[in-house]
């Protein structure tokens, strides 16, 4: 009896996502012809190759959908690694000091300096938060074998920052402090210093928050409006220094820059602080708070209305609820006598309690004159149309914070939108 020859292949999965084929063959029994089971074994053959070829191609196109496909770890040389420094504006000041650093590490919730040599290099004193008197605080790292610190980090984990923003966040998540500094404080460094002025790159920025663990409840937590605002501008994913996710991973910086710098003036400073707030602070370049304004705009689509600046006026009355303190309690009274005013359009009572950012910011934009008691929201006037008449009417509470009655108050300030 002849043999007939047959062909088996077996193809399987490795741990690591690797595909092998094993193929062999065996013999038969039958009646067998040796020109034609050559043939036939050459033919199986390239069958076999062809169906390998195509598995192999189709696992490769189906990467994401291994089971030992996580993230894989960058394997990155630390030991080549060295830190640098150099700082554009330094009139010899931490309050104006503004600083690049380069293949800086953010490693268990601190800033380290990698260097080489027999001493540490000096780090410039850097103001990061004028409220507090806070200053950058960096970490320096011999990058040598023989430091212990710096041969157990270079176990960890690489995660690679192209170019990213180190700000202290003061007194985040209080409305004003969040949308009218921190934010703000961000995009200036980022469009001054970086060029990213809210251009489609400005996806490859991640800002990081180096301020010190305490309340840290996140933006999307406790003050949606700066978590938004900042997904306008910055696309990417932040980082706050302490965030577990990140604390045993090496974040190695490209590129940082990091100061308040000498034009970051946004408010004139409280009265006992005025003179000497005005003195350090310069108002902010024209064309960041320009491009600041327009991204926000573009971004939350916020529509403008044509107001005729002889008027007939549109007037918007922001009140707060009882509760919340600086209640306009005659505020009827206010609205009628507005209406009955020559050249008066409308005159309209909003509450803000119940909108969504989005909503407030769009009465603003609505409004070609405010009416409002002192407070956060006036952050918001940046909203408002951009023409030379168009005002914010701001009043302080003469004897209670509870309420005011527009009455008695014994100051008020008027301000134009430009």
């Amino acid at each position: 009896m002849a043999s007939s020859a047959q062909i088996h292949s077996n193809v399987y999965t490795e741990e690591d996502g690797t595909a092998v084929v094993h193929t062999y063959s065996c013999l038969m029994k039958g009646h067998s012809h040796p020109n034609r089971d050559a043939q036939l074994l050459r033919t199986v053959g390239k069958v076999v190759l062809a169906l390998t070829t195509a598995y192999l191609t189709f696992v490769g196109s189906k990467a994401w959908l291994r089971p030992s496909q996580a993230v894989t770890p960058l394997v990155v040389d630390l030991d080549w690694i060295r830190s640098s420094h150099e700082c554009p504006d330094d009139d010899g000041t931490a309050a104006h000091r503004v600083c690049f650093f380069h293949n800086l590490v953010v490693y268990q919730s601190q800033l380290v300096y990698l260097y080489q040599g027999p001493r540490p290099p000096e780090i410039p004193d850097i103001l990061l938060n004028w409220h507090m008197d806070l200053h950058l605080d960096i970490v320096t790292m011999s990058a040598s074998p023989r430091s212990r610190k710096f041969v157990v980090m270079k176990e960890a984990q690489v995660q690679h920052v192209k170019v990213s923003t180190l700000t202290w966040r003061q007194y985040h998540l209080n409305y004003y402090h969040g949308m009218g500094e921190a934010v703000i404080d961000i995009y200036n460094l980022a469009c001054k210093y970086l060029q990213y002025c809210g251009t489609r790159n400005s996806s490859e920025l991640t800002p990081i928050y180096i301020e010190k663990p305490g309340d840290q409840m996140s933006w999307e937590q406790a003050l949606p409006s700066a978590a938004q605002a900042m997904h306008c501008l910055f696309p990417g994913k932040a980082h706050w220094i302490g965030d577990s996710d990140i604390h045993d991973k090496v974040l190695l910086v490209k590129t940082a820059v990091v100061g308040i710098g000498p034009y970051s003036r946004r408010w004139r400073g409280f009265p006992d602080q005025a003179a000497k707030f005005q003195e350090v602070y310069g108002t902010m370049d024209v064309h960041v708070a320009d491009t600041y304004r327009t991204r926000l705009t573009q971004c939350f689509k916020l529509q403008y209305k044509q107001h005729n600046t002889e008027g007939p006026y549109d007037v918007t009355i922001v009140n707060r609820d009882y509760q919340k303190g600086r209640h306009i309690v005659n505020v009827k009274e206010v609205a009628e006598g507005i209406t009955a005013m020559e050249h008066v359009k409308s005159t309209r009572v909003i509450y803000m309690e119940p909108l969504t950012f989005k909503q407030q910011i769009q009465v603003y934009a609505d409004s070609h004159v405010l009416v409002m008691t002192h407070g956060a929201a006036l952050i918001n006037i940046l909203f408002m149309p951009k023409v030379s008449d168009a005002a914010c009417l701001s009043f302080l509470p003469c004897m209670s914070s509870r309420s005011i009655n527009l009455s008695c108050t014994r100051s008020s300030t008027r301000s134009h939108v430009y």
